[in-house]
């Protein structure tokens, strides 16, 4: 071997040494400290313990904690006290994750890692909890302008054309507090010691822009030029640009300039003005003339068809379809015309009912009167089943009905349409007495004294929709005219009809098994003062009764039937009053 290879060998061994030697001392100098350029924030950590490095952090993090921030927007000073809100600064897993830098994997791999922090350096940042709420909303207030929506209007005092009437009237842009950069800035300065001059905040731009206004404005343009006119019968309606602005949706997208809502809401009070019900005629027999008259005429049902009212008028203003419209109206014809009436069969008494009344309350004549108005004048069709809730509707305070006694779940108590009744059961004897198919009674739950003033008991039909109804059939071949009044403390049910030769004959009904009411019942009650005494409920006694209704024609039984009813034996029920004065 020549000496300078030999030279050349001490050499590599000994640069080789030198380098060991170096990365020795540098692995012993760091061995319980952070390498070089490992930050956390803006705090260099190299030559610093953990220990040290959660010191020096703790003290920065704190000092920063409690400093005032100024900020400055449009010339005016806005400050941030740090010191008096609640600040968090989670450094402990950046310390850790900082300390591990260079010191996980293989020699090679921690060597590397050491050398890629040693050139690039690396800045870990830990996580800000800051609770400034209330002092951002004391800035935004301060600092916050409403933006403005462009708006259009109908001008009625200008007199040039009809398209200098729509006036457009400018929006602008508002400004509030940048609250998400502000954060940001506030942490910037807790981590990385970056105090921020200017206090952020963004353009807000508002719902309905001067383009939006601008688009409408030349959609209107054209609809002053034709308005569209809406006909049905002899009304019409016109849809101009003054009743178009109210349309508007001048949010809306994709060149759906019309809110459908606000089209549909339109064109319900349109169809307000339109609809009505059909109303069959109410009719009234004279017996001197022997003729049926007309006391309340019958009416044609109409309904606007509302969706196909806003398609009409959407193509319209699309120029898709004429903008003289015939409103799409369904009709519906009473089914009996007025003119028609007496060829109907009605030429005689088919039977009668009457209750009495006597000893009622003023609401209780009330409702059976106004109950005995919406039966009067009715017809019924040969082969129709008569409905009493169906005819008379809702009984509530909602259909004009006023507070009367009512036997409602095993108590009588004062609830709206008390006195109905009479008007059911006193139709009971009305189809009882003409010979008419009963198709459902039901009798009252206990012995009311009005049925049987003059009358035994048994012959009482109780209601309650929809469950509880009274209905007959109309099996002659002539329609039946109902006719209902009260006169005096009477009520009266009459049908008229064609007799077609039928008999009936309803035998005296039979009372048995008759049980006295119970001892009355006292109760306590908080409402009412102390020593006073109230009757709420009468007592009544139970029975069974039983009557049969024959019906015959030309000698043939057409009806043979039994009415049986079982009626409770009713206490009285007086409420004591508790409440002290």
């Amino acid at each position: 071997m020549t000496m300078a290879k030999q030279k050349s060998k001490i050499s590599v061994f000994l640069i080789l040494l030198i380098l060991s030697s170096l990365i020795i001392l540098f692995e012993l100098i760091f061995a319980d400290k952070f390498f070089p350029r490992i930050f956390i924030g803006n705090t260099h950590l190299m030559l610093l313990t953990k220990q040290g490095g959660q010191k020096m952090l703790a003290k920065k993090y704190e000092d920063r904690s409690n400093k005032r921030i100024e900020l400055t927007f449009n010339g005016k000073k806005y400050n941030i006290d740090l010191s008096i809100t609640s600040t968090r600064v989670d450094y402990a897993q950046s310390l850790d994750d900082a300390y591990s830098l260079g010191r996980t994997g293989s020699i090679l791999e921690r060597l590397e890692q050491q050398l890629k922090t040693a050139f690039f350096g690396v800045v870990l940042v830990p996580t800000v909890a800051l609770e400034v709420d209330s002092q951002l909303e004391v800035i935004e207030k301060a600092i916050y302008i409403a933006p403005k929506n462009a708006t259009l209007t109908f001008n009625e005092s200008v007199d040039a054309t009809s398209a200098a009437k729509i006036q457009i009237e400018n929006g602008r842009v508002g400004l509030e507090l940048d609250r998400e950069n502000l954060q940001k800035d506030l942490i910037n300065f807790i981590v990385f010691d970056k105090k921020p001059a200017n206090l952020p905040a963004k353009i807000v731009e508002p719902q309905i822009s001067n383009e939006d206004v601008l688009t409408a404005k030349r959609f209107l343009d054209e609809v002053v030029q034709e308005p569209i006119q809406l006909n049905f019968n002899a009304s019409s309606w016109v849809i101009d640009a003054k009743t178009l602005i109210t349309l508007l949706d001048l949010k809306a997208t994709g060149g759906q300039i019309i809110d459908s809502n606000k089209l549909a809401s339109f064109i319900k009070d349109l169809a307000g003005k339109i609809d009505q019900p059909v109303i069959e005629a109410q009719f009234n027999f004279d017996e001197a003339s022997r003729k049926v008259t007309i006391f309340k005429p019958a009416q044609e049902g109409r309904m606007l068809h509302q969706e196909k009212t806003a398609t009409l008028i959407m193509l319209a203003l699309k120029q898709e379809r004429s903008k003289t419209i015939s409103l799409p109206v369904e009709k519906t014809e009473a089914k009996i015309k007025n003119e028609q009436v007496n060829n109907l069969g009605i030429k005689e008494l088919l039977g009668r009912g009457i209750s009495n009344f006597a000893g009622s309350i003023p609401n209780r004549i009330y409702n059976l009167s106004l109950a005995a108005s919406r039966i009067n004048g009715v017809l019924v069709p040969p082969g129709e089943v008569f409905s009493f809730n169906d005819r008379v509707g809702d009984i509530s305070a909602d259909s004009g009905y006023k507070q009367a006694y009512v036997i409602k779940q095993g108590r009588t108590v004062l609830d709206d349409g008390g006195g109905v009744c009479q008007d059911s059961s006193t139709l009971f004897r009305a189809v009882l007495n003409s010979g008419l198919p009963v198709i459902a009674r039901t009798a009252h739950a206990y012995r009311v004294g009005y049925y049987e003033q003059g009358f035994p008991p048994g012959l009482d039909a109780t209601v309650w929709a929809p469950s509880v109804d009274l209905k007959f059939k109309n099996d002659t071949s002539a329609h039946v005219l109902i006719q209902a009044y009260a006169s005096g403390n009477s009520l009266y049910v009459d049908l008229y009809g064609t007799p077609d030769g039928r008999v009936t004959v309803v035998s005296r009904p039979v009372v048995t098994n008759q049980k006295p009411p119970p001892e009355p019942l006292y109760q306590d009650d908080p409402e009412l003062p102390k020593g006073t005494t109230k009757q709420v409920d009468f007592p009544a006694w139970g029975a069974n009764v039983t009557f049969s209704r024959t019906v015959k024609r030309g000698g043939e039984v057409i009806i043979n039937e039994t009415y049986r009813s079982n009626y409770r034996p009713w206490q009285a029920i007086y409420l004591v009053g508790t409440k002290e004065n």
